[in-house]
Parts: C-alpha cells; sequence; structure tokens
C-alpha cells in the first residue's frame, strides 16, 4: 500500500465510527476504504454519495418532528421516486447541497463552501466525459482526505438539530416546566440534547439567543427564566469555552448599546454567571446600569435580580448604599428573595434587633435560614452571640428548630464551629440551671452536637 495514502487513516477511521447515522456509515466507510487503496476519484464519488445520503436522511427525521420545510422536500423527494421521474431526481439531487443549507439549515457558510468543493470535484470524477482529453481529473491525495474529513465533520457526525428549529425548540425547552433548575442537572440536559453533536454555528447561535431573550421583543415570555437563561448561558461557557469566549465580548458589546432602560438591569443575573461580561460592555452602558441602580425602586431591583450585581465591586457598594437605606421590612424581603454573601452580616444585624417572639421566628425564616448557604464560620459565632444577647429570639418557639437546620446546613463548618456551638448550648443549660432536657436549653443542638 501507498504508505501516504495510509498516513492520517487511523483519524478519519475514528470519525467514523462516530458517524450517527448507520447507513452513512457504511457509505463514508466505503469512500475511506477507496482512499486507502489509492482509488481516489472513487472516494471522492463515495463521500458525495455519503453526504447526499444524510442529506435526505436527517431531512426525513426533521420531516418527522413536523419541520414545514423538510416536509415540502420529502414530499417532493418521494413523488419523483413514485413516479420513476429520473429528471427530477436529478434536479434534486443538483440542488441538494443548497436545499441543505437553505432550507434544512444544516450548515455555516464556511461548511458549505467546503461540500460545494466536493460536489464539484465529485462532477469532474463521475463524468470524465465533459473533460478536454488528456486532462482527466487526478485528485491528490490531501486533497481527497480533506473531503472525507469535511463530510465527517460538517454533516455526517451531527444530528439534524440546526439552525432556526433548534433555537425555536431551545426557546420551548427552556420556557417549559420540566426543563431543570439547578446547574448540574441544566449542563446534563443541554449537553445530551443540544451541545454534544452540535457544529460551532448552532452554540454560537444558542449563545446569543440566551443572552438576547430577557431583553428582546418577546422577553415577557422569559419574564420568570431571566435565572435559568443566565445558569444554561455558564454550562454552555463550561462545555463549549472556546466558542464562548469568542462569541460573547463582541456581541455583548455591541448588543447592549440598544437596550432600553426597563429592562436593561436584567443584565445583572448574567454578570453573577460571569462577571467578565461587565468588562465586555461598553462604558456608556456601564454608566446607565450605575445610574439606574441608584435611582430605580426596590420593587424594580427584585424584579430584574439587580442584587446579582454584588459579584462586580463597583456596583457592589452603590446595591449596599442602597440597601441601607430601605426599611427592615424591604430590607427583609430583599435577603429572602435575594440572598447574597454580602448581606449576611446586615442580615444578622437585622435578625439581632428583634422586639418580639414572632417577629425573631419570622426573621430567623426569612433573613437566617435564607443567607444560611453562605455563612462562614465567623458568621456562625456572631450569629450565636446574637441570639445569645437577645432573649427575644433564643426563647421564641420556633428558633430552637431554625438554629437546627443552621446547624444541619453548616456541618461542612465544624469542627471549627463546634466551639461555638457548644458555648451556646452551655450557656442555655446553666440558664435552666442544668436541665439538660428543657426545650429552651436546645436539645435538638446537644443530639447534634454529641454525634
Amino acid at each position: 500500500m501507498n504508505t501516504m495514502v495510509g498516513q492520517g487513516i487511523t483519524d478519519i477511521d475514528t470519525l467514523a465510527l462516530a458517524v450517527r447515522d448507520r447507513e452513512s456509515r457504511r457509505l463514508i466507510a466505503e469512500a475511506i476504504t477507496a482512499y486507502r487503496g489509492g482509488a481516489l476519484r472513487s472516494a471522492i464519488i463515495s463521500t458525495w454519495i455519503a453526504v447526499s445520503f444524510d442529506i435526505i436522511s436527517k431531512a426525513r427525521e426533521l420531516a418527522a418532528q413536523g419541520e414545514a420545510a423538510p416536509k415540502a422536500f420529502v414530499k417532493d423527494l418521494d413523488l419523483a421516486i413514485a413516479n420513476h421521474d429520473i429528471k427530477k431526481m436529478q434536479a434534486i439531487e443538483s440542488d441538494l447541497l443548497n436545499v441543505a443549507n437553505d432550507q434544512l439549515q444544516l450548515f455555516a457558510p464556511h461548511e458549505f463552501e467546503a461540500l460545494e468543493r466536493l460536489q464539484r470535484d465529485r462532477n469532474l470524477c463521475a463524468h470524465p466525459a465533459f473533460i478536454v482529453e488528456d486532462e482527466l481529473y487526478q485528485p491528490s491525495l490531501e486533497l481527497v482526505r480533506s473531503h472525507i474529513v469535511h463530510a465527517l465533520q460538517h454533516l455526517l457526525l451531527h444530528a439534524p438539530l440546526q439552525g432556526k428549529s433548534a433555537i425555536a425548540r431551545f426557546d420551548v425547552d427552556i420556557t417549559s416546566l420540566s426543563f431543570p433548575t439547578n446547574s448540574e442537572d441544566i449542563g446534563t440536559y443541554i449537553r445530551s440534547r443540544y451541545l454534544d453533536r452540535a457544529k460551532d454555528v448552532l452554540v454560537t447561535n444558542l449563545i446569543k439567543a440566551l443572552i438576547s431573550a430577557p431583553f428582546g421583543d418577546e422577553r415577557a415570555r422569559f419574564a420568570d427564566r431571566s435565572r435559568l437563561l443566565a445558569m444554561t448561558l455558564g454550562e454552555i461557557a463550561k462545555a463549549k469555552t472556546s466558542i464562548y469566549d469568542a462569541t460573547v465580548p463582541s456581541y455583548v458589546a455591541q448588543k447592549f448599546d440598544t437596550v432600553e432602560d426597563d429592562v436593561l438591569l436584567s443584565i445583572c443575573t448574567f454578570l453573577e454567571i460571569d462577571p467578565r461580561i461587565w468588562e465586555w460592555l461598553s462604558e456608556p452602558v456601564r454608566l446607565r446600569v450605575k445610574r439606574l441602580l441608584e435611582t430605580a425602586d426596590v420593587e424594580a431591583l427584585k424584579a430584574h435580580a439587580a442584587f446579582d450585581g454584588f459579584v462586580i465591586p463597583e456596583l457592589s457598594e452603590i446595591l449596599l448604599d442602597r440597601f441601607d437605606g430601605f426599611d427592615s421590612n424591604t430590607q427583609t424581603s430583599i435577603i429572602s428573595e435575594h440572598p447574597k454573601r454580602e448581606l449576611v452580616r446586615p442580615g444578622i444585624e437585622i435578625y439581632s434587633q428583634a422586639g418580639g417572639y414572632r417577629t425573631a421566628e419570622a426573621w430567623g425564616q426569612s433573613i437566617i435560614l435564607s443567607l444560611t448557604p453562605f455563612l462562614t464560620a465567623d458568621d456562625i459565632r456572631v450569629l450565636l452571640e446574637a441570639v445569645q444577647e437577645n432573649g427575644q429570639i433564643w426563647c421564641a418557639g420556633g428558633t430552637p428548630d431554625i438554629l437546627d437546620a443552621v446547624f444541619d446546613s453548616t456541618r461542612h463548618l465544624l469542627p471549627e464551629t463546634r466551639p461555638y456551638w457548644q458555648a451556646f448550648v452551655d450557656v442555655r443549660i446553666d440558664h435552666n440551671n442544668g436541665d439538660t432536657e428543657d426545650y429552651y436549653s436546645y436539645p435538638g443542638l446537644q443530639q447534634r452536637l454529641a454525634t
């Protein structure tokens, strides 16, 4: 065997094994076999056959899913086959790439150009009578190999979920009640359903769609989905980092210059997922965001999850100033709806001022339990001191259950926090004259510390 022909076979064979359609996999294997054997014109023809078959197979799959353009194409093709209309079938084959590009939306521009070159070379190989004598087409090894690789990478390896139909399907997915709500599940879902076999152009379009959704004409559909949109964008950034980094900076830089004031603060949710977005915004947009944070009422701040902007230091200062200016009821509502690490100490301070049992219980639920995921060991110390010093808190009937829940959620901070918990329990037991079973000796915490 020609050693040059043997070069690069292994990686092509590996790619071919990943072709999703069994018949397409068999056809491209025939092309690789011809390439390996030095039958280069046959290899090009076989590659084109694999491409043609795979386009038709994908069209049938999309038609079965109810897509209008593929259904029309398949109907036209089946009619020509049923009528043995050779001219019609030849015309369909001749225009197949255009249909796949324009109607099925399977290709990016550079992919379409690469497969057009394959089609032209196939015609030169399949119709030697059309070539001037002594000029029989002789493709090079490198050219044939590139045609096989392009057929695999641009078409055969991918599911037929591309173009506008993919974006439309994604819109339906992310607004459905069944869409996952935590980062790990979102990542698994979108990788399996969209990203694992997606072309770069689809990933790029998904990224742009996610960023645009809360700010476009149909933003009302995504009014309660901004966080899911941002979380999904974050998972795409993890799975397709190079595409994300190549797409987002320039897109963000131009996109938000035209976003209206009444929705601009929704950018804060995306900032929490990727703080770099703040630097990619234009300076005028950054100034607008700051001004809106300074002037928006509390309902607007909460509606747009503006407190996600704490992740940006220069916005954090503005947000803390705004928070400090609100009354305790408003502050409590902000913490319960948008708990953040930056609000832990202010939240404990509010809680420490509880003036009644029921207030202590309500604030324990809405403030302390909301902030529990952000507590450090030193926060536990400050919290327990606040409870210890306010009889309206430690003697409230609901406080033992609240502190039990805080302990359970912060077990990862043991043993550093154990002395703080033990000191709290010891004081409560002493206060009850050594009665360890008294309700306000916090038996739940005693049991937890013992185990």
